[in-house]
């Protein structure tokens, strides 16, 4: 842990940082779908846990994601602006832990599709309806992601 925060660090707060450390993401929504759109789309399942999403009028929402940017603004990882920039010590935590992301593919994904809408990522509060899994389910159900376990052989 890094002296300015008490805040304990998972392999989605590395790559909720990662994200935001790379792709200017305005508003918590535009986050949350982009998870749903990576997670779904993704042909890697290497997920750090099961995405749990709850679909709402407006889009996907999940918890977990919630509770960590509330981790970052307690922490005051975010410059004092509207939307989901990293400050100084935010940038210094990303990089302090950052080279745990190689050991898997989720976050690779993650930021080759961002690269694929490059400054579009607003595209993915309008593409998130068009997707079969949110389509299927009413406002309020959950759509849940799993990953996929590895048979370890000897």
């Amino acid at each position: 842990m890094l002296p300015y925060t008490s805040l304990s660090y998972t392999l989605n707060h590395i790559l909720l940082l990662r994200l935001l450390m790379a792709f200017p993401f305005k508003k918590v929504k535009t986050l949350h779908n982009f998870l749903y759109i990576a997670a779904a789309k993704s042909k890697v399942k290497d997920y750090p846990a099961a995405y749990v999403f709850i679909k709402l009028k407006n889009g996907a929402f999940n918890y977990q994601a919630y509770k960590i940017i509330e981790d970052f603004k307690r922490a005051d990882l975010f410059f004092e602006t509207d939307n989901l920039s990293l400050n100084k010590q935010g940038k210094e935590i990303y990089y302090s832990f950052a080279p745990v992301l190689k050991y898997h593919k989720f976050p690779q994904v993650c930021l080759n599709l961002a690269n694929n809408y490059g400054n579009n990522l607003w595209q993915v509060n309008h593409e998130i309806y068009f997707n079969p899994s949110f389509k299927e389910k009413k406002v309020g159900e959950k759509i849940i992601f799993r990953p996929e376990t590895q048979k370890l052989t000897n």
